[in-house]
């Protein structure tokens, strides 16, 4: 559901289906990862803020342990090719959510890759 619904306001932003169809694949696989480490009652939360032709998007969960962001893995590879400045950021654990806050921060724009 989160990949259509970022499929539906990249194509309301201008951008063309295959385009959005990429933010929808790369947004995906980042929030697998977080879901995947997710605590018990952690909320995944998307922001997604189109301008132009490009996109600003976060993702943050509350996780278990560290976000393993192995360089080998395909969703990763995937991400990473396609993102500009990817960023992932994890704060102290929190004792009242059983976890670590996690962020997930990355730049996207058609046609132009991290590569």
């Amino acid at each position: 559901m989160l990949r259509t619904t970022v499929e539906s306001t990249a194509l309301v932003a201008a951008a063309d289906a295959d385009d959005a169809a990429e933010l929808g694949l790369i947004v995906e696989e980042v929030a697998h990862g977080l879901v995947d480490a997710a605590t018990d009652g952690s909320m995944l939360d998307c922001t997604l803020s189109c301008t132009g032709h490009a996109a600003q998007v976060r993702l943050s969960a509350i996780i278990r342990s560290e976000l393993h962001k192995d360089r080998h893995a395909v969703g990763w590879q995937i991400v990473d090719a396609l993102t500009r400045d990817t960023r992932v950021i994890r704060s102290s654990f929190d004792h009242a959510r059983h976890g670590y806050p996690t962020e997930v921060d990355f730049d996207w724009q058609p046609g132009v890759s991290a590569a």
